[in-house]
């Protein structure tokens, strides 16, 4: 395999990437909302269930980010191979990173899907969550639900430093 085939390789990985994460994000945006009505409807274990998928969703959204951001520093890196190659155009990496644009409308993206995600989150934690430990008689509804809230948001905080920890050699 050549250098190019090699690039283009893993830029398909790359887009992969980003179409799991826009489709698991849906998801979990559907079924958190639908998971609203039913335990609004009635008091179900559910409402203790829905906020992991929640975090393990933000566990995920590390993941993802951590290997498309590692994939990036690897084209970053050959890139300047395939220049000596012939390559006269500007190649992905080196572009993107050039435009100002994404710098504003990526993070306002992300951030609309991740309040889609994790107020709704945050209602289910400390309203029909709590009445279910209430109902059940068990202790520790508090706890767990700021023990979810906060590990999802460290989750999510995290992802501004992955770019860094991802140029790591």
């Amino acid at each position: 395999m050549n250098e190019a085939e090699l690039y283009n390789s893993i830029r398909l990985e790359i887009i992969s990437n980003h179409i799991l994460m826009h489709c698991f994000s849906i998801i979990v945006v559907i079924v958190i909302l639908s998971g609203i009505w039913i335990v609004e409807s009635r008091k179900t274990v559910l409402s203790v269930f829905l906020p992991l998928l929640t975090m393990a969703w933000a566990a995920a959204m590390v993941r993802f980010d951590f290997f498309i951001h590692r994939q990036a520093a690897y084209l970053r890196a050959i890139e300047p191979h395939l220049g000596d190659k012939g390559f006269t155009i500007p190649l992905w990496e080196s572009w993107s990173r050039s435009l100002r644009s994404t710098q504003f409308v990526v993070p306002i993206a992300d951030l609309i899907i991740t309040l889609a995600i994790v107020l709704p989150t945050i209602y289910i934690l400390f309203g029909p969550t709590q009445q279910f430990f209430r109902l059940r008689q068990w202790k520790g509804g508090k706890v767990y639900a700021w023990c979810v809230s906060v590990l999802t948001i460290l989750l999510l905080c995290s992802l501004a430093v992955i770019p860094k920890i991802a140029e790591w050699r």
